[in-house]
């Protein structure tokens, strides 16, 4: 089987997401979201800054899953050279962006926006991330246990390092495996939550 007919994209990225069942943690995020973007206050300077950080977080993301190849093979190259979960790692960027576009140090709303957005990045690393590195570095282990454990060896788990690890294999960006992990779908939500917050 070809790589292009591995990854043929089969459903629409927006029928999938409404088709999606949330769990509790989903509909309290979603929520969350709702809410920043009802009560942000963004002002010039800090909503630009944090749009930068968002667009980052999304170019990140972006070159992660246009290396990866869920379940097929471990990815090992692009920004998995520098980092095994580089996915969280442009979501913590995103999240960090939209907190500091929504807020602003003038005002009390805005203030509280800020402390609010530190206290979900804080959940997002104590609550959510230990468990779900738990369960995919397990899985990774089953699937891939040599590939696994030797990338494991040379690059950290969440936080970069800065040259990249050198693991031999060749595979580059590509759109096709971009669009089969439905990544497009939420740099679209996460641009237009940037242009209703500045509405």
């Amino acid at each position: 089987m070809t790589q292009r007919t591995a990854y043929r994209v089969t459903e629409p990225w927006f029928r999938r997401l409404a088709s999606r069942r949330l769990s509790p943690r989903q509909v309290f995020v979603h929520a969350a979201g709702l809410a920043v973007l009802a009560l942000a206050e963004p002002d010039v300077g800090t909503f630009i800054f944090g749009s930068l950080f968002v667009l980052g977080g999304l170019m990140l993301r972006a070159w992660t899953f246009g290396h990866l190849e869920k379940n097929h093979r471990l990815a090992t190259t692009g920004p998995y050279a520098h980092s095994r979960n580089p996915a969280y790692l442009g979501t913590f960027v995103i999240l960090l962006g939209i907190a500091m576009a929504a807020g602003n140090n003038d005002t009390s709303l805005g203030v509280a926006i800020w402390v609010a957005g530190a206290l979900g990045i804080g959940l997002f690393f104590l609550g959510y991330l230990p468990r779900k590195f738990a369960r995919e570095h397990a899985r990774m282990a089953e699937l891939f246990p040599q590939d696994a454990a030797r990338h494991a060896a040379h690059v950290p788990a969440f936080w970069p390092r800065l040259s990249p690890w050198r693991s031999g294999d060749g595979q580059r960006f590509c759109l096709v495996r971009l669009r089969a992990n439905h990544e497009l779908a939420w740099s679209v939500i996460c641009v237009t939550g940037l242009a209703v917050m500045w509405l």
